[in-house]
């Protein structure tokens, strides 16, 4: 867990530190890059990103501050555990890195286009049910590939121990069927998932809806035509929806055009819901079927209030109903809209290098992500992911 008060002591250092500084060239990806940054930067300023940092001698604690002052902090550790090393990887937002000056001259660094994501995800129930004994069965999400992720190691332990199976759907999602033949109020179940990904950050960006280009012609394929159809929780047909699609004006949708307008339709109507995701994330929320997180889009509309299971859906119905195909997905701590650009394919409307991917709906449905029989109501008492971060090029850092 990271340490608020260890931060705010590098960035005081830095702010003594950086007037004093032997300074080097502005750091910059290095000269074999894929990618043209300075241009990214120019259209995804916070674009999180990561840098692997090189130091002429062991980092120190002045060298982490001057690095927090750039907006950098280590990437899979506490700060204080990259002390004494010589190369570490840094995130931070993409402007910062580009625009944000020089580093001192034993200090250099090149932003990651390759690497390894490497990690474990648990999720945890505790059986709420008074007086319920009797059996369980579970069907769950394993972190399954994403646009430029490829899983190339996956492992799960289910305790209590008991049978279980993964298969893959239409959509690749891997789902876990986990049954238990006694289970009683009270008793806690845990599911941990291990995984290593290869990440190509240049195929992660080329699904960036931010860095998409305008739509090619206007055809869509057969196959994508399902998803401009209603689905369960998702009706482009609400009265709301269809406004909302009418002052788009005339002519075929610009999808990255009509996803900006969402946007800021949605920053006006709807106050993010704080704690219903603390509640969640805190291990105190009770569902019978985890269908019920996810609000109606009317009663989002309504409440003026939805975190992102309840955004998603509204985005979806909103999108269908201006003739964008969309769909459902989730990742590890957030779901999220992927629509389709005709000429450039699938987009993704929230892009992260180090996300976990969990689930992408196979059809014009939403989907959730876990589902148990019988509908007996279970406590999520934890969900939470640990990664560790290790470059695949030439330049590997230390351990």
């Amino acid at each position: 867990m990271k340490k608020p008060l260890t931060y705010l002591i590098l960035l005081i250092v830095a702010l003594a530190v950086c007037f004093f500084a032997p300074v080097a060239a502005a750091p910059v990806s290095g000269a074999a890059s894929q990618l043209d940054w300075e241009k990214i930067a120019s259209r995804r300023p916070g674009l999180k990103v990561l840098v692997l940092v090189k130091s002429g001698r062991p980092l120190t604690f002045e060298d982490l501050a001057i690095l927090a002052g750039k907006g950098f902090v280590p990437a899979d550790r506490d700060p204080e555990s990259v002390l004494g090393l010589q190369r570490a990887v840094f995130a931070g937002r993409l402007g910062k890195w580009i625009w944000a000056g020089p580093l001192p001259s034993h200090l250099s660094g090149s932003i990651l286009e390759h690497f390894a994501l490497a990690g474990v995800y648990r999720v945890g129930f505790k059986v709420e049910a008074q007086e319920y004994t009797g059996p369980l069965e579970f069907q769950i999400t394993a972190p399954r590939e994403g646009f430029g992720k490829k899983l190339v190691y996956s492992d799960q332990v289910v305790r209590p121990a008991c049978s279980q199976v993964m298969t893959v759907d239409s959509a690749g999602n891997r789902w876990l069927r986990a049954r238990l033949e006694h289970v009683r109020q009270g008793e806690s179940i845990k599911f941990s998932f291990w995984f290593r990904y290869d990440v190509n950050v240049p195929k992660v960006l080329d699904h960036d809806l931010a860095l998409s280009g305008k739509p090619i012609g206007i055809e869509i394929p057969p196959d994508v035509q399902a998803f401009l159809e209603p689905g369960h929780k998702i009706d482009p047909g609400i009265p709301a929806a269809q406004d909302w699609a009418s002052r788009g004006g005339p002519g075929s949708p610009d999808a990255r055009k009509d996803y900006r307008r969402l946007a800021k339709f949605i920053k006006r109507n709807v106050a993010y819901d704080k704690r219903k995701r603390s509640a969640y994330f805190g291990g105190k929320m009770v569902y019978s079927d985890l269908d019920f997180m996810y609000q109606d889009v009317d009663e989002t509309l309504n409440r003026h209030s939805g975190a992102c299971p309840d955004t998603v859906l509204l985005e979806c119905a909103f999108l269908r109903a201006r003739g964008i195909p969309c769909l459902t997905a989730g990742r590890f701590g957030h779901f999220f809209t992927v629509l389709y650009v005709p000429g450039r394919g699938w987009m993704s409307t929230s892009v992260t290098l180090t996300g976990i991917p969990l689930i992408r709906s196979p059809g014009p449905d939403h989907v959730p992500y876990q589902k148990w029989e019988p509908k007996i109501p279970l406590k999520t008492t934890h969900w939470e992911a640990k990664v560790r971060i290790d470059p695949l090029d030439k330049d590997k850092s230390c351990r």
